[in-house]
């Protein structure tokens, strides 16, 4: 998952170089989108749902460019971790069977159960980055 921020048409240039003022890396315009996108990055830290702390780590906030100019990206995610859209966005009800001829192990009210597949009901996204979003305009 990707969020990005970056300079727009809209940014007011100075004259003699312009397009320096906009894409220079350690220019007043790529700062400031480096200090929004970094609040954003702490609001998502604060809303993702931890449990190993793996997606809470790699929540980060990192400066790039391209041919267009340079922007700022909040990610979460990455090798390794592919549950990060479930996280973010939910999943519907569906259900769950046992792989490799194993059965699925719970414990239900002390009791050691198996089933070679159960009803998962879904879950509610956290939508922690876009829900973070709006702490870039502070």
């Amino acid at each position: 998952m990707v969020v990005r921020v970056s300079p727009t048409t809209r940014v007011t240039l100075y004259p003699g170089e312009p397009g320096l003022f906009v894409n220079d890396p350690d220019g007043p315009v790529v700062r400031d989108l480096l200090r929004r996108m970094t609040r954003v990055q702490f609001e998502s830290r604060k809303l993702v749902r931890v449990r190993t702390g793996r997606l809470f780590s790699t929540i980060k906030t990192r400066v790039g460019g391209n041919a267009r100019g340079i922007y700022v990206d909040v990610v979460a995610g990455g090798k390794g971790i592919k549950y990060t859209g479930y996280e973010h966005d939910g999943t519907k009800p569906h259900i769950i069977r046992a792989r490799r001829k194993k059965a699925l192990r719970f414990m239900i009210n002390g009791q050691v159960v198996f089933r070679k597949q159960v009803n998962h009901p879904g879950t509610t996204g956290t939508l922690f980055l876009t829900m973070a979003l709006p702490y870039a305009a502070i």
